[in-house]
């Protein structure tokens, strides 16, 4: 009987697939939280995009009636007085 095969390496082979198959179960369960923390990455992105989009559309939509920037629209430097530090903090009303 060349082709037998003893209990002892059934109940080994049984064994090794069963550990394989815990690992595989485990591998599984890993990928499938990477793939949810892709899909949430994914929709993040899309939605960073599209917010992206819209405020580019808004400001090349905007970028035609600038002509009509009026004067109180003008940024202008303000001159800290000598003597003052950089820790003063001011209220400005715009």
């Amino acid at each position: 009987m060349a082709d037998s095969i003893s209990l002892e390496q059934i109940q080994e082979q049984q064994s090794q697939l069963q550990q394989t198959v815990g690992q595989l179960i485990a591998q599984k369960a890993t990928l499938e939280d990477q793939l949810e923390g892709c899909k949430a990455t994914l929709a993040s992105n899309q939605g960073a995009l599209q917010y992206a989009n819209a405020l580019i559309q808004s400001v090349t939509e905007g970028a035609e009636g600038t002509e009509d920037v009026g004067e109180g629209n003008i940024s202008e430097a303000i001159e800290v007085p000598d003597g003052q530090g950089e820790d003063i903090t001011e209220a400005v009303t715009l």
